[in-house]
């Protein structure tokens, strides 16, 4: 047996040797990439980002130590960007394009789009800038942008008050109702389907926001970066499989529907008709494959992060009294008690867009932003060869002690100036920036603004008696979300409903 070993061991030591070159050859492709943790064969730098579970955490605490550009070691090397600076060199500056690409097909997206189709996923090619084109010309012809969606998205909110007021006075959790009230806004238009009485649309969008949680489990950062680890979590894999299995045969059975009944000569009916009549003009760009991915893009886009987003808002009111309090009284000074408020009344609401802004850079839903180098480039002196997977931190920028005294505190006077003015800051970038901007910005913010200001004008939130101060610890998801909790609302005198 000793004479075996004896034998072996040069080989086994070669072999060793073998590998550590290689993967430090890999880990640091070129001579002045990016400082980071060495980390060692097989498991890379995983250790150094499995101590939080939440990635945009420990990405801001490995950035004091290895500067606001450093990168990691996972599946392949990973470029992290942190800080004002470094940050808008990726997004908006000249070399904007050069990061305007999404990451590199992981093992997650390989699952379910491994041609990397549709809005979100894709490269930037010409193929995703014509599907963008055209999902925004399109959307405009239905009011996307325009005083249309107001009237949509206000009747629908008229509709949530109702429901609320049904629910007054008992602990209730209203995640369904503002999900509801959101994924509606799109439905009719990019669907021809009504929301509350589609319950196989219902069970859609359930689905959707649940594989988004899905996304967010250590299972997944495993599966997604750690080769070894894969075939110990096939059931993980499997049950993603089968979620856009579900998902899928939902999309294709409703665009299958539509072509039935589709007529070229006659006005769309909705978004899926534009979408088919633009197929037959240009069949090598627009398919029913794409179809199916931009229509999930557009739909989960729409819906998961307002959601979340008005779920962490009443959250911080219910915490944040005192400011819940002066929002209300500032929206009875400026709309009264005849009406709602509108989209006409934000720039008379300082305080309660500021209130707004503050909830968008405390939660940050989209905590993080993937790229990918389009070509070889450099990065705040560092240089980053073509096809480099960057993720940046969009968490961490909002929550830097540098830009903002005191990060954690809830303080909506942070967004006003000495005369009760909002300040549009620039470091408040969480609907990204530059070519891959998100672009159903102005819709998200018509509609935070005026499902918030309705709520607040027509009820007060509190917490259940002798409940416990729910955390704001924030949920891992692909986009992050509140904690469950329940509120009590109360109807003021002055209801409209």
């Amino acid at each position: 047996m000793d004479d075996v070993l004896q034998f072996l061991l040069p080989f086994i030591l070669v072999l060793i040797g073998i590998l550590t070159l290689q993967y430090y050859k890999q880990r640091w492709p070129v001579s002045n990439f990016p400082p980071g943790p060495t980390g060692v064969p097989i498991i890379g730098t995983l250790l150094s980002i499995t101590s939080d579970k939440h990635l945009h955490r420990t990405a801001s605490k490995l950035s004091q130590r290895y500067g606001n550009v450093y990168s990691l070691m996972l599946d392949t090397p990973v470029v992290i960007v942190n800080g004002f600076d470094a940050i808008n060199e990726v997004l908006q500056s000249n070399k904007g394009l050069d990061f305007a690409s999404r990451r590199e097909p992981r093992y997650m997206i390989q699952l379910f789009n491994p041609k990397k189709l549709g809005l979100f996923s894709a490269d930037f090619s010409a193929t995703w800038q014509h599907q963008k084109r055209f999902a925004l010309s399109a959307l405009r012809g239905f009011g996307f942008r325009k005083s249309g969606f107001e009237g949509i998205f206000t009747e629908r909110v008229q509709a949530l008050l109702k429901n609320l007021k049904d629910l007054a006075e008992a602990p209730q959790d209203l995640s369904a109702l503002l999900t509801g009230t959101v994924a509606s806004c799109m439905s009719n238009t990019i669907l021809g389907c009504q929301y509350d009485d589609d319950e196989e649309f219902q069970l859609f969008i359930r689905r959707v926001l649940k594989g988004s949680l899905k996304l967010g489990k250590i299972q997944m950062l495993l599966y997604n970066f750690v080769p070894f680890s894969r075939p110990f979590l096939k059931r993980t894999a499997q049950d993603l499989k089968d979620d856009w299995v579900l998902l899928s045969s939902f999309l294709t059975s409703r665009i299958a529907e539509h072509q039935t009944t589709f007529r070229s000569e006659e006005e769309p009916r909705d978004f899926v008709d534009c979408y088919l009549a633009k197929m037959a003009e240009e069949p090598d760009i627009f398919n029913l494959e794409e179809l199916t991915f931009v229509l999930l893009d557009l739909l989960f886009g729409s819906t998961d992060t307002t959601s979340n987003t008005l779920r962490f808002a009443l959250l911080y009111m219910v915490i944040n009294t005192d400011v819940q309090e002066h929002v209300h009284q500032e929206l009875m000074e400026v709309v009264g008690t005849s009406r709602l408020p509108c989209m006409e009344d934000r720039d008379k609401t300082p305080y309660t867009v500021a209130t707004l802004l503050e909830i968008l850079r405390l939660s940050s839903v989209a905590s993080t932003f993937p790229r990918c180098a389009t070509t070889d480039t450099t990065l705040a002196g560092y240089s980053i060869p073509k096809g480099t997977n960057v993720l940046i931190n969009i968490m961490g920028l909002s929550h830097d002690p540098e830009l903002w005294p005191d990060p954690e505190r809830f303080h909506p006077t942070r967004h006003l100036n000495d005369k009760g003015e909002v300040v549009k800051s620039p470091y408040l970038l969480h609907f990204g920036a530059g070519r891959r901007v998100c672009m159903g910005e102005s819709l998200a913010k018509m509609e935070l603004f005026l499902c918030f200001s309705s709520m607040m004008h027509q009820f007060k939130f509190e917490l259940p008696p002798d409940a416990e101060t729910p955390s704001l610890e924030p949920v891992p998801a692909f986009n992050l979300a509140p904690v469950p909790y329940q509120v009590i609302l109360k109807a003021y005198d002055h209801s409209l409903i």
